[in-house]
């Protein structure tokens, strides 16, 4: 097996003017621009529990109906059967139901 050839590859050989991705070393390019951004907007969450407080309240507030209505519907059906469940599968409710128990 003979080794691949280095025209053949992805690397770019040889004499070329544009580097590899990411490359910094080289010839400097004119008429590229670089923008930085300030390091005092650089802070990834400055204020971030103060404005989840009032925020966060403020919208998940807006959305209680959405969300608060069905879940609590849903927990009573749930726990209505449940204890109907119990109550069909008691002694109790065999002999209400007119059935016996042994």
């Amino acid at each position: 097996m003979r080794p691949t050839l280095a025209r053949q590859g992805d690397m770019p050989g040889g004499k070329v003017y544009n580097l590899w991705w990411g490359d910094k070393g080289g010839v400097r390019q004119r008429g590229i621009t670089q923008y930085t951004i300030s390091s005092f907007q650089t802070k990834a969450a400055p204020h971030w529990v103060r404005s989840y407080l009032f925020n966060g309240y403020r919208r998940l507030s807006g959305e209680l109906l959405f969300f608060g209505v069905p879940m609590v519907l849903g927990y009573s059906v749930y726990a209505w059967a449940k204890s109907y469940d119990e109550f069909q599968n008691s002694k109790a409710g065999h002999i209400a139901n007119g059935g016996h128990h042994d």
